[in-house]
This record gives structure tokens, sequence and C-alpha cells, in this order.
């Protein structure tokens, strides 16, 4: 086995020179996981200014200001009062969602029934606060439309009320308010169907989505070096080491085991380091690190054998390259890179699970997600370094059938 560490050396020893390509393949994971993390883990809600010219200056108009404001409506919108000028001259440069023109004798208007009115502007440039401000402005003018036809009688009356009523007049109004509040009220507050609420079986506690995504995200960052650490026997062949090997006495195979080591530490290192950050970030027990580092480590040499097999097929470099890349992606979106396989529909995970890259994700979220280490079952164990065998024979094949002597 002399001959398979001095392979392993080379190696190591080459893609140390070249480092750029092992910072890529490590920034991939970081720059893709602290986006999603950032994304996923922000709680920031919106919030928006809702600029009001109140030109009427009557409790009616008061009562508008607080419906905008009101409950978690509150929460999305700050009123502010203001000019007309000066609250035109904020939309049009975006400072505020919207504004809002309450005219001059709105609340006579309104208590006569008479025309009026209401200006509102939005701001072109966003979509969901001014859509809101729009809808809850044509909600409150349903609810003034629907208060007259039901309390049309008494607005009347009160409106044609002196400065100082009697007490005899204000009882009236109440009691005749009272009495339709009585009449409609069995069809307004009720539910139309009885409802009976079910309290549902209690739900395990599911990881956080971020959690989720970190596995698909450390395979896609395996995916891309396996790939490029598989472009290395083109690499080989330019140079001639393939043809010299060829015709030593030393053993193919262990030449193979040297790069396929080789393999299992870059991507361990890429893997590695990728995984203490998600750890610490997400407060996982490092117990489990060892037991994710070597499946991650024997994922590497997988994929490394797969790639170096397929790029071995065709005639030369720049078309292995370009098919092996245009597998890249549509294996990624299977296996659960761009969407973790945890939260798809059922059917959809279990095509994704059948992918390489998938299956191993799948296992990776098992053993980050479950009670203890270890966690990842045997069969998968196997099924893995049954892949790995199966890969490195084929190139060991490949290599054999006319790769190193060409």
């Amino acid at each position: 086995m002399s001959f398979a560490l001095t392979s392993f050396k080379k190696d190591i020893a080459r893609w140390r020179q070249d480092y750029m390509a092992t910072l890529i393949w490590l920034a991939i994971p970081l720059l893709t996981g602290g986006l999603i993390t950032t994304l996923m883990g922000s709680d920031v809600k919106p919030h928006g200014t809702l600029l009001l010219v109140d030109e009427d200056q009557t409790f009616l108009s008061e009562l508008i200001v607080g419906a905008y404001s009101a409950g978690e409506l509150g929460e999305l919108l700050s009123v502010e009062k203001t000019g007309f000028d000066e609250g035109f001259e904020r939309v049009n440069d975006g400072e505020a969602s919207g504004l809002l023109v309450i005219p001059d004798g709105f609340a006579v208007a309104f208590l006569e029934s008479e025309p009026v009115t209401l200006t509102l502007r939005t701001n072109p440039s966003q979509t969901i606060l001014p859509g809101i401000i729009t809808n809850v402005t044509e909600i409150l003018l349903d609810a003034g439309f629907y208060a007259h036809q039901l309390f049309g009688d008494e607005i009347e009356t009160f409106t044609s009320m002196t400065e100082d009523p009697s007490d005899a007049q204000v009882a009236a109004i109440a009691v005749a308010i009272q009495n339709k509040m009585e009449t409609v009220a069995p069809r307004l507050f009720p539910p139309l169907i009885e409802i009976e609420i079910v309290e549902p079986p209690p739900k395990e506690p599911t990881p956080p989505l971020a959690l989720l995504f970190m596995p698909g995200i450390i395979l896609m960052a395996v995916v891309f070096s396996a790939n490029g650490l598989a472009s290395d026997f083109w690499r080989e062949r330019e140079q001639g080491t393939l043809r010299r090997l060829a015709f030593t006495p030393a053993r193919m195979g262990e030449f193979l085991i040297g790069k396929a080591l080789a393999a299992a530490v870059i991507v361990g290192l890429v893997g590695g380091v990728t995984l203490v950050l998600g750890f610490l970030y997400h407060g996982i027990s490092f117990t489990r690190l060892p037991t994710s580092l070597v499946w991650i480590a024997l994922s590497g040499i997988v994929l490394f054998a797969w790639f170096g097999a397929l790029q071995m097929l065709f005639s030369n470099q720049k078309t292995a390259s370009v098919f092996s890349m245009m597998l890249v992606f549509p294996l990624l979106m299977a296996g659960g890179s761009f969407f973790p396989l945890a939260v798809l529909p059922g059917w959809i995970a279990a095509i994704g699970r059948i992918a390489p890259n998938g299956f191993m994700a799948h296992s990776l979220t098992l053993e980050i997600t479950a009670a203890g280490p270890w966690s990842i079952p045997l069969l998968s164990w196997l099924t893995l370094i049954l892949a790995a065998a199966i890969g490195l024979s084929i190139c060991g094949w490949r290599l054999r059938a006319g790769f190193a002597r060409t």
C-alpha cells in the first residue's frame, strides 16, 4: 500500500498549491447557508407610514385615524398627520406607503348621507402595505354605508336635534339603537353553522427550517468539490502521469485508493468547517460531529468515483466538463440543496431521496436531528460503501481500457 500513500501525498500536495479551488468550494456552503439563515432567522415585519391630511378635524375623522392604528394593524402602519403638499411630496419620494385626505365637511356629509370623496394616494413602489391601506379604506366606507342603512332614522333624528338635547331625546335614540341591535344580533354575531373545536393531537417539535437547509447546502459543496476533484483525471492524463503509470508494475488500484483518500480529506475539510459552524449556530451536540464528518467524507468518495467514471467516458475534457456540469444542477435540485426534502410533499421527497446526494443529505439530516449520535442506519453505511467500491472499480476499468494510454 506504499504506492497508495504516495498517490495520496501527491494529490494533497497538488491541491494544497491550488488552494483557491478549495476556498471556492468552501465558500459555496458558507455564503448560501449564511444567506438562508439570515432570511429564515429574520423576524422583521413590514412597517409602513400612512400620512393623513385631516381637513375636517371632527370626532368622526378622528375615528378613522384610530381605525388605521388599532390592534395588529397598528403594528404594520404608523399614522402621521401632515399637510397636503408635504404629504404628496413624501409619497412621491417613497417615504410613506400612502396619503389619505379627509376633506372639510366630511362628518356633516356622512351624517346627512351626502356624497363625499376621500382621496387616497398610495406608493407605487410598494405592494403589500398600500394594498392593506386600500382594503381597510374600502372596509370603512362599506361600514359607513351599512351603518346608514341600519341606523338611518336614528342618525337623521340625531342631526336634527338642537345643540342641547334633552335627556328624553338621548334616551329615545339609545333605546331605538338597542332595539335594532337586538333584532340583527342573531344574524350578525352567532355563526350560521355550529362549530365544534377539536384539539389536534400534539405534534412532535420540528427542527427549524434553517437547520433543515444545512445538510442540502453541505451536500451542494460536496457535489461541486467531488466534480472538481474528478476532473483531476484529465489533468494527470494531459501531464502524462497516467500513461507512465500504465506501463509501470505499480497497481492501478493503489493509485485510485490514494486519489480517493485525498478526495475524502479535501471534501471532509470543506464539509467539516461548515459542519462546525452549523453545529455552533444551531446548538447541535458535538457528539454527532464525528459521525457526520465520516459520512460526508465517504459521500465525497462516492461522488468523486462516479463523477470520475462519468468524465472518463468522453473523448475530451471539454465535453466531459460540460456534461458533468449539466448533471450537477438537476442533482442539486432533486437532492434537496435548494429545498429541504423534509418540507416537501411526501412523493416529491421520496423521489429526491433516490438521487445520490438526496440520499446522502437525508441521512445527514437524520444524524443531526436525531436524539443521539450514530443514528444513520447500518444499511445506509453499507449502501454508501458499496457505491464507492463500484464507482472506483469502474474508474479502474476505464483507466485500464485505454483512458490512461491515450
